[in-house]
């Protein structure tokens, strides 16, 4: 399966870029994992060296199972997104996967530079965390606009000024409501 393939590969590629990734799965040598994606499953064993290789799996030990929240965050929040998936399984292998998953760091720039060259390779990356980071503060802005918008142009939702008048008025009546029920409980007691 090309998808298979390509997960497998793009894992054991990412595992092999950050430090001790390798290292953290090599202790659960044998054991397997399903990503249960939405159009397809992806059944993987870990590997002897630490890697990922495709298998055929009746009953994984762990699975994986990506939310639509975690389809929505991804993009903006990358790695930070999977705590929005399903973890089942194995708690030691999950745990493992957890932190070697959050660590993971795609060398962008050293895969670039053996296309086309070190100094291409920086300028291209750079011009991509930047275009990144603009596009975040747009996203940012449009996010604030909207919000002006809905509050100040159509009054759909409240100022905060307003919300923090209203909740005043609410506890002065709640203080007045108090007052005025122990007046009446008062007044209502016999005269001895």
């Amino acid at each position: 399966m090309i998808a298979a393939g390509l997960i497998e590969r793009s894992l054991n590629h990412l595992v092999q870029q950050t430090p001790g990734a390798a290292d953290a799965l090599r202790r659960h040598a044998g054991m397997s994992v399903r990503l249960d994606l939405a159009l397809t499953q992806v059944d993987l064993r870990i590997a002897d060296d630490g890697c990922f290789s495709e298998a055929a799996i009746d009953t994984p030990d762990a699975t994986i199972r990506p939310t639509p929240a975690l389809a929505a965050r991804l993009p903006l929040f990358g790695r930070e997104a999977l705590r929005d998936a399903d973890y089942q399984g194995d708690a030691a292998l999950l745990a493992t996967l957890d932190r070697v998953f959050r660590q993971l760091h795609w060398d962008v720039e050293a895969d670039l530079a053996s296309f086309v060259g070190d100094t291409a390779a920086h300028r291209l990356h750079q011009f991509g965390r930047d275009a990144r980071a603009g596009l975040a503060r747009a996203v940012s802005g449009m996010g604030h606009s909207a919000g002006e918008y809905l509050v100040e142009e159509v009054e759909l939702m409240a100022r905060d000024i307003d919300v923090t008048r209203f909740n005043h008025g609410v506890d002065e009546l709640a203080d007045a409501v108090a007052r005025l029920e122990a007046r009446v409980h008062r007044l209502e007691r016999p005269s001895a």
